[in-house]
């Protein structure tokens, strides 16, 4: 599964956006407004706990991959854990399923302000949790597993690494240098 994390100001428009897209389903959540105007209205509730957080919304996309098929239960089962292990375990929150693109995926809206004690879920780190519990879930569903933005990173050599390596080869080629560059963790690159 991917994750995207936004952080935003308003609800109104995101909300309007995401049930006026094409395919959209309000599937779960744990708020009892049916639209868009319902739901913002009940979103002031936590917004007046802390009327000076500007950035209320918390607003994470979950894409499942190409080969994985899920239902709307299972989304909200998905949806219900990943809110809870990232801190939003007394935050209101509505869950929207959308078929407008080629991937299966799910929009969460989500106050940041906690109703227990008013104050702002914690999001140092949120970008490396998020994708912690992503791969935690898709073991748990046994679903396909994405390589996380460090794995795909790690494959790729620095601006550093690529100097180097072209210096190496380049003494080596002038008998400056008895060995070959060293291939690094990343492989071999090309010159």
């Amino acid at each position: 599964m991917i994750g995207k994390q936004i952080k935003g100001r308003g609800f109104r428009g995101l909300l309007d956006y995401l049930q006026s897209s094409q395919e959209s389903r309000l599937i779960g959540g744990n708020m009892s407004g049916r639209n868009a105007l319902e739901l913002s209205r009940e979103f002031k509730v936590s917004r007046q706990l802390n009327p000076e957080i500007e950035r209320a919304v918390y607003h994470v996309s979950l894409s499942a991959a190409k080969d994985d098929q899920l239902d709307d239960y299972q989304w909200c089962e998905i949806a219900d854990k990943y809110m809870e292990r990232m801190g939003f375990d007394c935050n209101q929150f509505t869950i929207f399923r959308h078929a407008n693109t080629d991937d299966d995926h799910i929009h969460i809206v989500a106050s940041r302000i906690r109703l227990d004690t008013g104050k702002v879920v914690h999001d140092s780190w949120d970008y490396v949790r998020s994708e912690k519990v992503l791969r935690e879930l898709e073991k748990e569903y046994e679903l396909v597993q994405v390589a996380g933005s460090r794995e795909k990173l790690a494959r790729t050599p620095t601006t550093g690494q690529v100097r180097r390596i072209k210096r190496e080869q380049s003494e080596y080629e002038r008998g400056e240098r008895e060995n070959p560059p060293q291939r690094t963790q990343y492989g071999s690159v090309k010159f």
